[in-house]
């Protein structure tokens, strides 16, 4: 007989963690999605940023092979690609092109839908988890004491069909950006969860390739490719990833409110004003799949549900629901695993009876969002024109950061730890420590010497030598 019964909204990347953590301590887990799941590695309506490329990061590849046993053999299997970032990326930095080093950060790079669905099979497996289709959570339903409980989820099927009400001991909000739950909680009573947001106004475009390998020179030794704007006066960066089944997607990311072009023909002309060509040069050589597909939600939102002045027992928010960060930095799926893996923790530390596991979980949860959350905006604020209010970690990475990527090419060591931190492998503190710090010094200097060198030279050289006229 089932005694206990947690519920988890959404069908996300971090619902379904969510729901592997929960199987571990509760009798039965639901998941209850708006979506019909797919069979396969397909398009849902419910995760439009799907058709955009994602990263996820060497840790979130750990995680999920560690949450989902099988994960990567499987993600393997059905095509994804291993990418060592130094050793098969063309990678177009402010001040040129990076050399080719290989480094100890090996990624998986597959479509969202293949890591979706990888994930979605590998928990049907699971005897104690049920997964609920083409069903709408609509509210809450709660009991009131001397505090409020969430004691069910009322759920609208979406086709058809009377609505009903799903008892839990503990409902997850895994919901995603545009969550509705912060209004189901203004309509109880409670205040909303205080929010910070910061929006550099970036945006994706974003089309599909069927890759032609017989055409591509052989000296054309990438697997893929990165170029970043120099945001003084360039403000589009593009990329290309390769995915599953011999296919390549290219984004171009806008940033500062200069979105890049939806239109076919003007999406392929933007490719070829990037600072490199190479984008363009490797679409002329492919087939075009799709459509240009367009996104804008990308601003960074954290809702503080660990300083939220409201108690509601028996509720939990986790994810993009909870905190949601520029898309463009690849944090999100890994983010959402490892806040999953807290509320296993929590749980496993303080019992599923403790009425204090929503605080304490939004408070480990707060501990660990704060590093990506600086990490995420740090880069954003380096955008002329960015809002909101920049934590003091923003503040003190942004010029550290700045001068990492800069030197990140002259000294392994140094772009060693930049990736390492970047795949959340090791805290943001890690880029504080002394022996990076003095590398980063020494690296600087030599690289000040260097270019007063280089403008004492040219300004020894007579005018012809320069390439002027006289």
């Amino acid at each position: 007989m089932e005694n206990t019964h947690a519920i988890v909204i959404g069908g996300s990347m971090a619902g379904l963690c969510a729901a592997r953590e929960l199987s571990r301590f509760y009798d039965k887990v639901t998941v209850i999605d708006r979506d019909a799941y797919p069979v396969g590695a397909h398009e849902r309506p419910g995760v439009p940023q799907s058709r955009h490329v994602h990263a996820l990061l060497m840790r979130g590849r750990l995680e999920l092979d560690r949450l989902f046993p099988g994960f990567e053999k499987t993600m393997i299997e059905c095509g994804a690609i291993e990418i060592n970032f130094g050793r098969d990326f063309a990678a177009l930095r402010a001040d040129g092109w990076a050399e080719r080093r290989p480094n100890t950060i090996t990624t998986l790079f597959a479509s969202r839908v293949l890591i979706e669905a990888t994930v979605r099979e590998l928990i049907r497996k699971l005897p104690n988890v049920e997964l609920i289709e083409r069903a709408e959570a609509v509210g809450f339903e709660t009991v009131r004491g001397d505090m409020i409980r969430v004691s069910g989820v009322k759920v609208s099927p979406r086709d058809g069909g009377a609505a009903f009400t799903l008892s839990g001991d503990l409902i997850v909000d895994a919901s995603g950006r545009t969550t509705k739950i912060p209004s189901w909680i203004e309509a109880m009573g409670l205040p909303m969860p205080p929010e910070t947001v910061v929006d550099s106004h970036t945006g994706y475009a974003s089309r599909w390739y069927k890759a032609n390998p017989d055409r591509r020179p052989k000296n054309w030794w990438w697997k893929g490719i990165w170029i970043d704007p120099i945001a003084e006066n360039l403000s589009t960066a593009g990329v290309m990833f390769p995915v599953e089944n011999n296919r390549i997607i290219v984004s171009l990311a806008g940033i500062g409110g200069h979105y890049p072009p939806s239109d076919e023909a003007e999406f392929t002309a933007k490719l070829a004003q990037l600072r490199s060509p190479i984008i363009a040069e490797e679409v002329a050589l492919a087939e075009p799949m799709s459509q240009v597909y367009s996104y804008r939600q990308m601003a960074n939102r954290w809702r503080h549900y660990e300083r939220w002045g409201a108690r509601l027992d028996g509720f939990v928010a986790l994810g993009d629901s909870s905190c949601a960060f520029n898309p463009v930095y690849g944090q999100g799926m890994t983010s959402g695993a490892l806040s999953a893996i807290l509320l296993g923790e929590c749980l496993e530390k303080n019992g599923i009876n403790d009425v204090e596991v929503p605080r304490k979980f939004f408070a480990a949860q707060a501990r660990f969002q704060a590093e990506p959350w600086g990490l995420a905006t740090a880069s954003d604020f380096r955008v002329p024109g960015t809002e909101g209010k920049r934590p003091m970690m923003s503040r003190v990475l942004d010029p550290l950061l700045g001068k990492m990527f800069q030197v990140a090419n002259d000294d392994p060591a140094i772009g060693e730890r930049l990736g390492e931190v970047i795949n959340m492998m090791k805290p943001p503190s890690a880029l504080f420590e002394l022996s990076l710090l003095k590398l980063i010094a020494k690296a600087w200097s030599r690289r000040l010497i260097r270019g007063k060198r280089q403008q004492k030279e040219a300004a020894s050289m007579p005018p012809l030598a320069l390439g002027a006229e006289g």
